[in-house]
């Protein structure tokens, strides 16, 4: 009998640890994805936001050497540039912030789970909270991602086309 309860008792721990090794997965999956769309966002800080302004104030600047009909083309680029740079730039710390809180919720999740101040099902919901935040974050940087990459194109376009109707 002693040597069941022990068997038993070796059993459950095994499972016990082989639990918090399953748990452990999903966390630093979802880490992994956070520290990849935080490299993610600050090269998209850099890449693209400078550039485009000083694009945009480039192709502002020359509208009024270009006949008038593509006048109105420009301003379309122009205004969807400028409205995506505004978009950009107000959920950029928006951004930042819940990225750097999700990464620390993340790690007092995995410290509640080692520790056992939390049950499996209680975790669970909590990971699963922590996934929409990250997902929801992760969506964002790649809307700006096409977004920015589109705008600068249409950009260098317009540029071109402001060079050679201006050369006229």
């Amino acid at each position: 009998m002693r040597l069941f309860r022990n068997f038993t008792a070796i059993a459950f721990l095994l499972l016990a640890c082989l639990s918090c090794q399953s748990r452990k997965e999903p966390i630093a999956q979802l880490q992994e994805q956070l520290k990849r769309d935080s490299i993610a966002l600050n090269e998209l800080q850099q890449q693209y936001p400078e550039r485009i302004r000083a694009d945009f104030r480039w192709c502002d600047s020359m509208l009024a050497f270009i006949p008038e009909n593509q006048v109105n083309e420009s301003f379309d680029v122009l205004n969807l540039s400028q409205a995506y740079l505004h978009q950009f730039d107000e959920m950029l710390p928006i951004m930042k912030k819940t990225l750097s809180y999700t990464q620390q919720q993340l790690v007092n999740l995995q410290n509640d789970i080692d520790t056992h101040f939390i049950n499996d099902s209680l975790a669970a919901v909590y990971l699963k909270d922590e996934t929409a935040v990250a997902d929801t974050l992760h969506n964002r940087i790649l809307y700006f991602q096409d977004r920015l990459s589109k705008q600068d194109k249409e950009l260098q376009s317009l540029k071109k086309t402001i060079r050679k109707a201006a050369s006229k």
